[in-house]
Order: C-alpha cells, then sequence, then structure tokens
C-alpha cells in the first residue's frame, strides 16, 4: 500500500475521499508534523506522496500540489498527478 500523506490544511479533504482512496488501494493518512521540511523528510522515509495546496512543495518530486477547488475536482487532478507520480 502506498502512503498517501495529507497537509494539515486538506483535513476536510482528506476524511471526504479516505475510504475512496483506500478501495484504490492506497493507505491516506494526514501528517502528524507542521513543518513543510519534516513533511518532506517523512515522505521520503516512508516512501510516501505528500498531498497539499502549499506552492512551497512544487520543487518536491512526491508531491501533488492542489489548488483549492471543489473536492470532485481536487480529487480527479490528485489521482491523475498520482499516477503520474508513480509511472516516474
Amino acid at each position: 500500500m502506498i502512503p498517501i500523506i495529507f497537509d494539515l490544511s486538506l483535513k476536510g479533504f482528506y476524511k471526504w475521499c479516505k475510504k475512496r482512496l483506500e478501495y484504490l488501494g492506497f493507505e491516506p493518512m494526514v501528517t502528524p508534523y507542521r513543518y513543510d521540511y519534516q513533511i518532506m523528510i517523512y515522505a521520503e522515509l516512508i516512501n510516501g506522496i505528500v498531498v497539499t495546496t502549499d506552492k512551497d512543495f512544487l520543487k518536491f518530486k512526491r508531491a501533488v500540489v492542489l489548488k483549492n477547488d471543489k473536492y470532485e475536482k481536487m480529487y480527479v487532478r490528485m489521482l491523475k498527478e498520482i499516477h503520474r507520480i508513480l509511472e516516474a
């Protein structure tokens, strides 16, 4: 199972799509850390993908940076980006 780590700012989106991601074989979780560098290191250690709206993560190769929108649109964009990361 691939860990999908949600930033604290996306806690509502996490709750909305948790079951959907579990059905697809992912392991969604909210980050236990607050600062960006800690989240990046944690994602590297567990080989996870970070989902966030923070543009500071654009330089991190295992991050999906979303813009705030309707949850359905964010979900589709997130899945496309996760697929792109996993293919690379």
